[in-house]
């Protein structure tokens, strides 16, 4: 994308010139003409891009006010605690290749969707492109974004909508409407005002309590599994990629740094699918217990790069607290963040540090108890949430996470691909 390109150096180039001058990062900020730089560049592209010239600068203008959002809440020191450094918007280019990355950005009323066809339809470039998979969303639509996953050797498109809008801010009608299947991303309202604890971690990837006494567990073991193979087949592709940069070979050098980033991206994809396998299954089976509040731990020294490769590489907290974010959403369950630190190291019950021993038992010395760490964790992170602490001998409802569902570890799923048992419908 050579515009968002020639936007950017020049903005980032009034920025750091302001910096160099010894100015605040805020103050820097009111020497970047974002109208000046507009009116320069963009018309030098609309005989070409039309209309999607503006759209480019809109994107790149957003970054921009994202950008100063941010400076101004670390100013307050409201930055959330995963993000530690600030930087202005960057170049769209392939970090490893240096290549600009294929971008297309097209306006809300220049493209068409037909679902039943699966075909889009561009009027500018005068473009049919086919697609696969289903319009999920029903609304006014609006920018639509195409991109190139060289990796993959495919293209993608994502379509941003406002779900259920029929009208736009002046109250008429706007060119077009999606037409997918859902009007609200809302799909239910708690059935009632119980609250959840969950903690978050690699082998245990959620141990959930309930404020009725219910303790629910999810195994990642495919979630290591998935790392360590693909671990070992980039390692030796990286190793092959090397050997065959010294020995000259250009061309083979490039195919195999091509198959270690569809590898890599293929190991996201295969870990947010986990991710929100267990979402689904977890936040539906919460909402049909009543809950209506859910506090998660959150890692602060993981967050802030102080983990293992365990922790780091194979454990995505944000996307998996996003996909349970998104999905609690659906059911209208209020999703808050509790700073996770010494919640597995404390008693729960007596507020005194345990000892941690064999397979994950701690032992409090206030009456010599024992509790799994992963309990006295959720346990922890409930009462600093909510105040409420859970009572009681708890026996945990036991779930493995796969990529076609989530089944109890005691049984095997009836069918492959089925969501096997919910956690709703368990006794406590």
């Amino acid at each position: 994308m050579k515009l968002w390109n020639e936007l950017n150096y020049e903005r980032r180039q009034q920025y750091f010139g302001a910096r160099k001058q010894g100015l605040s990062e805020r103050a820097s900020l009111n020497y970047v003409d974002l109208e000046d730089t507009r009116k320069e560049l963009v018309p030098k592209y609309t005989c070409v891009l039309g209309a999607a010239a503006w759209e480019v600068e809109r994107k790149n203008y957003e970054a921009w006010s994202s950008f100063r959002g941010l400076l101004k809440a670390k100013s307050k020191g409201k930055l959330p605690p995963w993000t530690r450094n600030v930087s202005p918007p960057g170049y769209w280019k392939d970090e490893e290749t240096g290549r600009r990355k294929l971008w297309i950005l097209v306006r809300h009323e220049m493209y068409t969707v037909d679902p039943e066809a699966k075909v889009i339809y561009i009027s500018r470039y005068n473009l049919r492109l086919r697609f696969a998979g289903e319009v999920r969303w029903y609304g006014k639509q609006e920018r639509m974004e195409i991109w190139y996953d060289d990796a993959r050797r495919a293209w993608y498109a994502s379509i941003a909508v406002k779900v259920g809008a029929e009208t736009t801010r002046n109250g008429t009608k706007p060119p077009h409407i999606l037409q997918g299947e859902r009007r609200s991303i809302e799909v239910a309202r708690p059935k009632g005002d119980k609250v959840a604890g969950i903690d978050l971690g690699v082998n245990i990837l959620a141990s959930v309590v309930v404020g009725d006494g219910a303790w629910i567990i999810y195994k990642g073991a495919r979630l290591k599994e998935d790392y360590f193979y693909f671990e070992g087949r980039i390692a030796r592709l990286e190793s092959e990629a090397s050997r065959a940069k010294s020995a000259g070979d250009e061309k083979k050098y490039n195919r195999l740094r091509a198959e270690v980033r569809r590898l890599k991206r293929k190991w996201t994809a295969r870990r947010l699918h986990l991710y929100r396998n267990l979402a689904s299954h977890l936040i539906h089976g919460l909402w049909e217990r009543g809950v209506s509040k859910v506090y998660i731990g959150y890692p602060y020294d993981i967050a802030q790069e102080r983990g293992n490769k365990y922790s780091v590489n194979i454990w995505a907290y944000r996307e998996l607290v996003g996909a349970m974010e998104a999905k609690a959403r659906e059911y209208g369950i209020s999703v808050y963040e509790v700073l996770e630190r010494g919640t597995s190291s404390h008693c729960a019950y007596h507020e005194v540090e345990v000892r941690r021993g064999p397979r994950g038992v701690v032992t409090c010395p206030v009456g010599d108890h024992k509790l799994h760490s992963d309990l006295n964790g959720a346990l922890n992170i409930l009462r600093r949430g909510s105040g409420v602490l859970v009572e009681g001998n708890l026996r945990p409802l036991s779930f493995i996470v796969d990529h076609n569902g989530v089944a109890p570890t005691n049984s095997i799923a009836s069918k492959k691909g089925g969501n096997a048992q919910n956690p709703g419908t368990y006794p406590t």
